[in-house]
């Protein structure tokens, strides 16, 4: 509940979500995949909650047309097809972010998923969706990968060799971990019992 609140209060009603996130952005997200894969922006299931069931699809209409006016292929897409294909997009895909599927609409117009052949394809954009989606897991990876080696480095830095360790305890110097262990326990067998 909280998500679709803060949905509503950064981009607004409907509409304005819209104008936000219309398809003149995609650019954007090609720019900045980074911020178009690990950003802010809302899935498709947290705009279906914000805005409304029907709205996920609502949203993906004008991407899907906006990919065949670009395509300036001889045959379109019905009405039934295009709203079939955002339907099925946003229920197959809900846990895109919009940011990501418009990173999708901006590399199937750079050629990355294909082109059409005289008439716009609906399973061909599918197809284009899978092929994004692997691209996506090797990105969520790198990701990952980046966040655990920076996190191995903050330890590194804060990290001291068991011979810091055993002068700020006042210890004799060691060098290995194990006899470090040791000797604490020897000294808490050492410890007067208490009162």
């Amino acid at each position: 509940m909280q998500r679709t609140r803060r949905v509503i209060e950064r981009y607004g009603d409907k509409q304005k979500f819209l104008l936000t996130f219309n398809p003149s952005v995609q650019k954007l997200a090609g720019r900045n995949p980074e911020r178009a894969f690990f950003g802010e922006a809302p899935s498709l299931v947290i705009m279906r909650k914000a805005y409304g069931d029907g709205f996920p699809g609502t949203w993906l209409l004008p991407q899907i047309l906006d990919l065949v006016a670009f395509s300036n292929s001889k045959g379109t897409l019905s009405g039934e097809q295009a709203e079939f294909l955002a339907e099925a997009i946003a229920n197959e895909y809900y846990f895109l972010k919009a940011s990501e599927l418009q990173l999708f609409f901006y590399r199937f117009k750079c050629g990355a998923y294909g082109k059409f052949y005289g008439n716009v394809d609906p399973m061909m954009i599918m197809q284009g969706l899978k092929q994004f989606m692997k691209e996506r897991a090797v990105e969520i990876e790198r990701h990952e990968n980046e966040m655990k080696e920076r996190e191995r480095e903050e330890s590194a830095k804060n990290a001291i060799t068991p011979r810091e360790y055993c002068r700020n305890h006042g210890y004799p110097e060691m060098d290995n971990v194990l006899d470090i262990i040791e000797y604490e326990r020897k000294l808490e067998n050492v410890k007067p019992p208490k009162d």
